[in-house]
């Protein structure tokens, strides 16, 4: 029989390999595992490998399908012409020369398929036999029958009737013409399907026409949930289609992303011509409103990169049309597995849930720890306005919530509800640190009341006002979020309109500036003391003093650095300013010791002190002369440098004779550079 077939059968165009096997099989009367056993056995050995379901598919290598062609009486190329994978595949067996045989299953390694119309079957054959055929999106619908060709998990398919749903065929006549006309037609239709799968996830109530739908063309005895399931994409395949016209269209692309005025959207309702158009384009005002507060999704997802890419432009408009893994309709497979697993949880003891296709025990747990850290972080400062260096504890927080900020349009839809469950302002498309800004703004609001725009903010600390002036002057550009979330502290745009700048005169700054100088000299006796970390009755003043020292390098310095200089005339030395600081608390320490306020021996604080005096009598000679002009007031002068142990002495009070001569600063000298 091998050798030459008895019958001749011929493929359809576009058949699965196992269908065209099982007519043949049909036709011999026999099973399709005892004809791949046939076809496969040499010596009595069989090379058939896989399990063998309704929905599998079988590849051949050379030497099966040579059987194959013998045993229907086609010839190669017919055969190569009409199944698509007919050699896609070379299984391999215990040699090249043997024949071979391998079925797969899922849809990881099969294509889409579904049953082929059987009236179209039976006139081509003159047989009435099930086959299965390679369908695409734009096949799925027999015009002549008006038959809609549902593939099933685990079986051979469904062939369902369409005589109550006339708007399906005419959809595919639609989407032929939109493949005909679009190069980017099927690219468009992958993302309508996405969209269209999530609004039917999504149960609104105010949807009417597809349970509608949904009922016309159920079957008799059929379970509504299961139905409801297998009837997804053919239920939704009209506005899928009508989706899909819109989004392969370039202009319409080009219009949603003028629509976004520059901006990135937060929300669906930040570009209005999205929702307004589906909403008209389907004939359904309600889903206007509802696709407005929608800030995840594909349909979100397809917009945002819309916009992003200036409407799918040159190189980048691959990306536009690539739909996130977690966005992607689920496989029926793990929907109807669930949906069997839900119902006999209860009798046969088995989970309810199982672990979604594409996630990980580990990357699940990963995420809920972070999420359980956002919430703790949030609970304490109200937001996830986060630094990439923020911590909690030894979580790396920032870099978390950065790295879920940064893969926010590819997250599953129930992680993207979670972290919009801490905090609605987790992903936003402007900048962290304007949040940061914001909240800072919003929390003086809440303790001190409403905003004064008019007055310059004058209750408000200095950056928080300037950074509310900032606003306003930049109101008309600001993203539309950041224009609600501003006039929710009071700052509207007639506000705004109204803003003057929060700044005080310069001159009452320096006035200030220069009061709490005199005021710190006063109590601590110099300005050198002043590090550049000190704040002094609320005043930033070593900040402020050190950058005064930067002005005297100009030429024209202003008038209240002679001011600086009444005050102390060693303010701003030409030596390090740590030697001024340590002269001084020396001097200190020996004036009061001589006044009587102070005990013999150094003070605790005088660590250095012995090491410093010593330096300065080896180095005497290398000395600014005003330098040995300060250190004669401690008894330091040419002839006494050449006995360091002696001045020692003196100021530890081992020894009599402290100089108490006056201190006499230099007047013609000014206050030298650095």
């Amino acid at each position: 029989m091998l050798a030459s077939g008895a019958f001749r059968v011929a493929p359809l165009q576009g058949e699965m390999t196992l269908s065209f096997l099982g007519r043949i099989a049909d036709r011999y009367g026999l099973t399709v595992r005892s004809l791949l056993s046939s076809v496969t056995e040499v010596a009595g050995q069989q090379g058939v490998g896989g399990a063998l379901q309704d929905d599998s598919e079988v590849f051949l290598n050379a030497a099966a399908r040579d059987r194959v062609a013998a045993l229907c009486r086609v010839p190669q190329g017919g055969l190569r012409r009409a199944l698509p994978a007919w050699t896609r595949e070379e299984p391999l067996g215990p040699s090249k020369e043997r024949p071979a045989a391998r079925l797969h299953n899922g849809v990881e390694t099969v294509a889409a398929w579904g049953p082929a119309c059987p009236s179209c079957v039976a006139a081509r054959t003159g047989r009435i036999a099930p086959a299965r055929a390679y369908l695409a999106a734009h096949q799925r619908v027999c015009p002549r029958h008006q038959y809609w060709l549902m593939s099933v998990p685990g079986s051979g398919g469904r062939v369902v009737g369409l005589a109550g749903c006339p708007e399906v065929a005419q959809a595919q006549e639609d989407h032929r013409r939109l493949l005909r006309r679009s190069p980017v037609a099927g690219s468009a239709f992958e993302v309508a399907e996405a969209v269209t799968a999530w609004w039917w996830a999504q149960k609104w109530p105010e949807e009417r026409l597809w349970p509608v739908r949904l009922d016309a063309v159920m079957p008799a005895g059929e379970d509504p949930q299961r139905w409801r399931i297998l009837a997804r994409d053919l239920v939704t395949y009209p506005e899928t289609v009508a989706l899909a016209t819109l989004l392969a269209s370039r202009a319409w692309r080009l219009r949603v992303a003028a629509d976004g005025g520059g901006h990135l959207p937060y929300r669906l309702a930040d570009v209005p011509c999205v929702p307004s158009e589906l909403g008209h384009r389907l004939r359904r005002p309600w889903l206007t409103e509802r696709l407005a507060a929608c800030t995840h999704g594909p349909l979100f997802a397809w917009t945002y990169q819309c916009i992003r890419t200036n409407g799918g432009s040159g190189d980048d408009e691959q990306r536009l049309w690539q739909v996130p893994l977690a966005l992607r309709p689920r496989p029926l497979t793990d929907v109807l597995a669930g949906y069997h697993r839900r119902q006999t949880a209860g009798t046969e003891g088995l989970p309810a849930q199982k672990r979604l296709r594409g996630h990980s025990v580990h990357a699940d747990g990963a995420f809920a720890a972070g999420l359980a850290h956002a919430r703790t972080y949030a609970a304490q400062h109200g937001h996830l306005a986060t630094q990439r260096d923020t911590r909690v504890g030894s979580f790396a927080l920032g870099k978390w919530v950065h790295n879920q900020q940064a893969h926010a349009l590819a997250l599953p839809e129930e992680k993207a509800a979670a972290l919009k469950e801490v905090d609605p302002w987790w992903n936003i498309p402007w900048s962290v640190k304007w949040q940061r800004s914001y909240y800072r703004a919003r929390d003086h609001v809440q303790r001190h009341g409403p905003l004064n725009a008019a007055d310059g903010f004058a209750d408000t600390h200095v950056l928080t006002g300037e950074w509310l002036y900032l606003q306003c002057t930049d109101y008309s550009s600001l993203h539309p979020e950041q224009r609600r979330l501003l006039a929710d502290i009071g700052l509207t745009a007639q506000a705004a309109d109204s803003a003057r700048p929060r700044r005080t005169s310069r001159t009452a700054g320096i006035d200030k500036a220069v009061a709490c100088a005199r005021a710190f000299v006063a109590e601590h006796g110099c300005l050198a003391l002043a590090t550049k970390s000190i704040s002094y009755q609320g005043f930033l003043l070593g900040k402020w003093l050190t950058a005064q020292r930067c002005l005297t390098r100009r030429q024209d310095e202003p008038a209240h650095l002679q001011v600086l200089d009444a005050i102390d005339v060693w303010w701003n030395p030409p030596w390090p300013l740590t030697w001024q600081r340590t002269w001084h608390r020396i001097r200190a320490h020996a004036r009061d010791r001589h006044q009587g306020a102070a005990e013999r021996g150094w003070p605790e604080s005088s660590d250095g002190w012995a090491t410093w005096l010593s330096a300065q009598c080896t180095g005497y000679k290398q000395l600014h002369p005003l330098q040995q002009q300060l250190l004669a007031e401690i008894g330091i002068t040419a002839e006494t440098a050449a006995r360091p142990h002696e001045i020692i002495a003196q100021l530890c009070g081992t020894a009599p004779g402290w100089p108490t001569r006056a201190r006499t600063p230099p007047h013609t000298a000014t206050s030298p550079p650095l």
